[in-house]
């Protein structure tokens, strides 16, 4: 782990235990625990136990006496659907992080035109996503994670499923885990990033992307073999925001020293500017967090996207307003009623109003650019009225009509030999789809 979990509680669900390796799995994390003995227990327990203890968990900011999350240790499934909907009848309160384990693959219809709808014209790309962990143990103050975590602990049974989750998408590349947590917090003794690494390393055609996230617990990757089919994707942001906001995490500078010992390893390393936050002394600390990137890695790519997935006033409830650039707090709070009427619901659009995450993403691209003309960079989460205005400056003018049509963190066809990858230079080394060396020309 990156550091000893001290959980209040740690339930394990009765089903683990008819699965040697997944019991085997639970011992070897709490070994990593402090404080809390496993508590074996039936679905009903834990049906009964799951309003009490983990209804309406608050973002971490908010919180009064911010602890380690519960740990739930549990089973993926893969029932039939009828089979699901009865269990779900049977225990209606287990929805709280997916402990039902019904979804250690889900699709992100967020490039769909029914979802970009309802999200106001958000732009992204669909895909399937992989997922075994539900929670957070950092302590982002802007986070929601906390409170419980549920973790999948049958990993060598989720991995015998994978061929046929490639199957769902035959065209699709690149398999995103686990955006809901940073999975680098639970290494080694999760044992899960191994078993993921070397299927892909061997399956013709498709990469991992390992979500590090705000990790720097990288050791138990550099030695496996990943044959060049593993990318793995840091969220980065500068020095205040690392440490102030973002507690318990790794600092932005060894963030990017974990990310340069995996590319000397081998690995495909991505950055996600993720959230950009605008607090004081914003441009300087990220001038300097991008001086650092480009000294120390060569990225694939970089994908920017500005904070923005609550309202100004659920922001003021975990977050110090006194901590940011005073010039985005006021046109913030003055922009509150008139992005209540554009009815943003979630990614780009708010609490920034469109001038000034405009303004965040041009220094932002500008510093970039001083090191790199040719590296992708790419909007994240943004609106179709940011991508008109840089979409050409990107050297990606994007169709939102159009899936796939840009290069970024974790699009379903963004890999390296990807056409739109402006970044691999000639003559440099990858390994192909099937596993071979090659040599891009």
């Amino acid at each position: 782990m990156f550091r000893k979990l001290r959980p209040e509680k740690v339930y394990v669900t009765e089903d683990v235990y008819s699965d040697p390796g997944a019991a085997a799995c639970v011992d070897r994390i709490m070994s990593a625990v402090e404080g809390a003995e496993a508590q074996r227990v039936s679905y009903s327990e834990l049906n009964e136990v799951a309003p009490a203890r983990w209804k309406n968990i608050p973002e971490w900011g908010a919180q009064k006496d911010p602890r380690d999350p519960d740990l739930v240790l549990t089973t993926a499934k893969y029932p039939a659907e009828s089979e699901k909907k009865e269990f779900t009848t049977r225990y209606p309160n287990l929805g709280i992080r997916d402990m039902y384990g019904f979804s250690p693959t889900r699709w992100r219809a967020d490039g769909e035109a029914d979802w970009r709808r309802s999200a106001r014209g958000c732009v992204c790309q669909s895909a399937w996503q992989l997922h075994a962990i539900d929670g957070c143990p950092f302590r982002c103050a802007y986070c929601g994670l906390g409170g419980v975590n549920k973790i999948l602990v049958n990993m060598e049974e989720y991995v015998k499923h994978l061929d046929g989750v490639c199957e769902l998408g035959p065209d699709q590349r690149l398999y995103k885990w686990d955006n809901m947590t940073d999975v680098s917090c639970f290494e080694p003794e999760w044992g899960a990033s191994k078993l993921l690494v070397e299927y892909f390393a061997r399956k013709p055609g498709k990469y991992l992307e390992i979500y590090a996230g705000k990790s720097d617990n990288i050791d138990n990757l550099l030695s496996l073999d990943h044959r060049g089919k593993t990318i793995i994707q840091w969220s980065v942001s500068a020095r205040t925001q690392s440490t102030v906001l973002e507690k318990e995490t790794a600092p932005w500078d060894r963030r990017v020293e974990a990310a340069a010992r995996c590319g000397e390893a081998g690995y495909i390393v991505r950055f996600r500017f993720s959230p950009i936050i605008p607090v004081k002394n914003w441009e300087d600390e990220n001038a300097d967090l991008i001086d650092l990137i480009f000294e120390k890695t060569k990225p694939d790519v970089i994908s920017l996207c500005p904070f923005g997935w609550m309202s100004y006033e659920e922001m003021k409830s975990c977050m110090d307003i006194g901590l940011l650039d005073a010039r985005f707090a006021a046109v913030m709070e003055s922009a509150v009623p008139f992005l209540g009427a554009r009815g943003f619901t979630s990614g780009g659009g708010r609490p920034i109003p469109h001038d000034a995450r405009a303004y965040m993403l041009k220094v932002l691209i500008d510093e970039i650019r001083r090191h790199s003309k040719t590296i992708p960079v790419s909007l994240c989460l943004e609106t179709p009225e940011m991508w008109a205005l840089f979409g050409r400056e990107l050297g990606m003018p994007v169709n939102p009509e159009k899936k796939s049509s840009y290069y970024c963190n974790c699009g379903p066809m963004c890999t390296p030999e990807n056409p739109l990858n402006k970044g691999v230079e000639p003559g440099q080394s990858w390994y192909g789809p099937d596993g071979t060396k090659v040599r891009l020309r």
